[in-house]
Parts: C-alpha cells; structure tokens; sequence
C-alpha cells in the first residue's frame, strides 16, 4: 500500500535503521538504539556530569554496544512548609494574591483554606505535585566525545587498569610473603595510626600497579584532615 515504509538496515552492529516514505521522496531519517541512566541527586544537577558517572555510563554503552547514552539527572526537592510568624499568599486562578484567614497551629501559622469533601482525593494529589519540586537534566554522552574521548581511554586505560587489578590480587594472593606484608601492614596502620606503616601497604599496590602512583588515591588524606 501507499501507507507503507521501506526500513532498511544500514549498520548491523548499532542496529541502525533507514526510514523513508517511498521512492519518489527524497525524506529519510534514521533511528537507533541508544543507553537511557537515570541518576538521583540530593541536591543539584551537575553539568556536565561528573567523569565517573560518564565512566560508568561508557561501560553500558558497550556492554549493549551502542556508541551513545543520554544521562538523566533527577533532582527532588520538597517545598519547606510555612513556619510561625510567615506570612501565607494564596493565589486565584488568575494568579492574583488573595487575603487568607490565619489560623494557629502546633507546627506554626497555617493559610485555612475551604476544601471540597468531594474531590478530597484530587486535593491530595494536587498537594503531591506541590510539595515536590521535580528538576530533571538530559546529558548527551558519547563515546567519541571530542574532548574525553571516551572510546580510545576505554580501550588504552581503563581496560589494561582493570587487568592489571585482577592480576596483582592473585599475585599477592599465591605469594606468602606479598600477602604478610600487606596485612601487616594494615594491622600496624590501624593499631599505632602511623604514616610510615600506610605507606608500606601502599608500597606493596605500588608494586604490583605503578599506575596507582599517579592515581587520586586515599594515600597521605588522614595527614591533611
């Protein structure tokens, strides 16, 4: 029929698909999968996000081998209720400012306002969507980010990192002398809070990682606190 669509894929591995009218238009526009995270702040949306975050988002894009993600950010905010000695606005329809008969309560002044018993389950939803302020931000992540270029650092850094932990816990693991020393270590750190005894526990990762050294570690924090 003349209502129907000619879909076409156009790249296997990212699923992408061409969509176009029929052949004698010239429209046509492409869809394709991409990662949807949603993260939950307690107080305000970070723009752009943090690299971890994208780091982590970097890990689902290939895990469902898409190239890019869409970072939501949620933030939730309750109104702060009117405390004694406030002043209550009530406002019409039109947005106007009404005067509102005060009444005392425990929790301070209170706006009394005339409710319809009838329609007592809308009010508490409207109260619902009142007392939370709902703030949503949207972040593009892509792996061929200009600027992080996450793809090639997931490839040259993160990955080789990842191997080179898996590694050094089974080597401290079949080695006797490695393993003592560590807990030794830890056990003198947590017992006589010296700086030296941290340091040698360090020294073992170090060993078996050199790349922690350049690394934003904990190493040397309880002596700037």
């Amino acid at each position: 029929t003349n209502d129907s669509k000619d879909i076409t894929p156009s790249n296997h591995k990212n699923d992408e698909y061409n969509f176009s009218d029929d052949d004698s238009t010239n429209e046509q526009w492409t869809i394709r999968p991409i990662i949807v995270e949603c993260k939950h702040r307690m107080t305000q949306a970070k723009v752009p996000p943090p690299l971890y975050d994208q780091i982590q988002t970097c890990l689902y894009m290939n895990m469902y081998n898409v190239e890019e993600a869409d970072l939501i950010q949620v933030v939730r905010r309750k109104r702060k209720r009117m405390t004694s000695g406030a002043t209550p606005v009530i406002k019409n329809e039109d947005g106007k400012e009404n005067d509102a008969p005060i009444q005392a309560t425990d929790g301070g002044m209170m706006a009394t306002v005339e409710v319809d018993n009838n329609n007592k389950s809308d009010n508490k939803e409207k109260k619902k969507k009142e007392d939370n302020n709902l703030q949503m931000t949207i972040s593009r992540v892509s792996l061929h980010d200009p600027i992080h270029n996450h793809q090639h650092h997931w490839n040259q850094t993160l990955l080789p990192r990842l191997a080179s932990f898996v590694d050094a816990v089974y080597n401290v693991r079949k080695d006797d002398g490695k393993r003592y020393r560590l807990l030794m270590a830890l056990v003198q750190e947590q017992n006589y809070d010296s700086e030296s005894n941290e340091e040698e526990a360090w020294k073992v990762l170090w060993d078996e990682m050199p790349w922690l050294r350049s690394c934003d570690t904990s190493f040397g924090r309880r002596g700037r606190r």
